[in-house]
């Protein structure tokens, strides 16, 4: 950006954008490249008016959660990086909210709410249904945007209605049956998923007894915790599964457990983890991907595609 964008930047948004951010503070690979601003915003009004200023100054952007599905290149991020905040990061019950059906609950989420937020929330209340999402770091609107899931559920199943809003600043709400989920991929009739702000997602949900929610959370926890790495910064599964198989037999058919690259590491614990075991560069990191990659297919014939944000 030139002087008069920055400026004008911040204008609009004051002390909540910031300059030259070093991106592995705001990411759980506590690794990652500097962004030439980051942007927090509270309403929609205010993202709004940013995204619009955004297209028309002609300035690179991305919108990004809770860091854990990202690695900002070492070259860095020439542009603006934007986070929501404020009553974009809320939840709350919400009435003729999208078409719940019989004896269902409508939640709203903004889409930079946390899902372990989300999670506690209803947990708190007695609403059943998002106890697969215990132990999965990031936001609604990222978890919504690659249909997140564990043992056999996934977001886009609890989906009543979204509202998002284009490069363009346009807000535009979509019922359920207007949205078509795969694996970690959602897809919106004339919108490119890949250009759009998830700003509000509507779950709806069911009343349960408290002590049996509870228990599922702190079973699917359990058994998180047993197959993959702790204490080390990761982005999570690093590779989507390729259809009828699983990436991580794949890296570990192909002997790649515990190769590093720098302090980069292939997890010795779940191949499908990379892990910055120290000091690893988001360089370190993408160099590892690539051999990866490479290795399986010379192993298999599978190119692996990853599943983490890399920009």
């Amino acid at each position: 950006m030139n002087r008069q964008q920055k400026e004008a930047l911040k204008k609009l948004l004051g002390d909540r954008v910031r300059w030259d951010v070093s991106m592995a503070e705001h990411s759980t690979f506590r690794a990652g490249g500097r962004a030439e601003a980051l942007a927090d915003v509270g309403d929609r009004e205010e993202l709004q008016a940013l995204v619009r200023w955004l297209r028309n100054s002609g300035v690179p952007w991305r919108i990004i959660g809770r860091g854990s599905n990202i690695l900002v290149s070492g070259q860095g991020f020439a542009g603006v990086i934007v986070r929501l905040q404020g009553e974009l990061a809320s939840v709350k019950q919400e009435r003729g909210a999208g078409h719940a059906g019989a004896g269902t609950v409508p939640v709203r989420a903004g889409g930079g709410c946390s899902m372990a937020r989300l999670l506690a929330w209803c947990t708190g209340r007695s609403l059943a249904g998002l106890e697969f999402l215990a132990g999965i770091p990031g936001s609604v609107g990222g978890g919504v945007r690659m249909n997140a899931g564990a043992w056999g559920q996934a977001m886009g199943g609890l989906l009543q209605a979204l509202e998002v809003l284009d490069d363009r600043g346009r807000l535009f709400r979509l019922e359920a049956g207007e949205l078509r989920f795969s694996y970690r991929r959602l897809e919106l009739a004339g919108l490119d998923p890949d250009r759009v702000i998830i700003v509000s997602a509507w779950f709806g949900l069911r009343l349960g007894r408290q002590t049996e929610i509870v228990a599922r959370c702190r079973d699917y926890l359990a058994r998180r915790r047993e197959k993959q790495p702790a204490g080390v910064g990761s982005a999570g599964s690093f590779f989507k599964n390729p259809a009828g198989d699983h990436a991580g037999r794949l890296i570990e058919a192909a002997g790649l457990k515990g190769l590093a690259r720098g302090d980069a590491m292939v997890s010795p614990r779940h191949a499908n983890f990379i892990v910055n075991t120290g000091r690893a560069t988001a360089d370190d990191i993408a160099a590892l991907m690539v051999e990866v990659q490479e290795r399986v297919y010379r192993d298999s014939g599978i190119r692996l595609e990853p599943e983490v944000c890399i920009f």
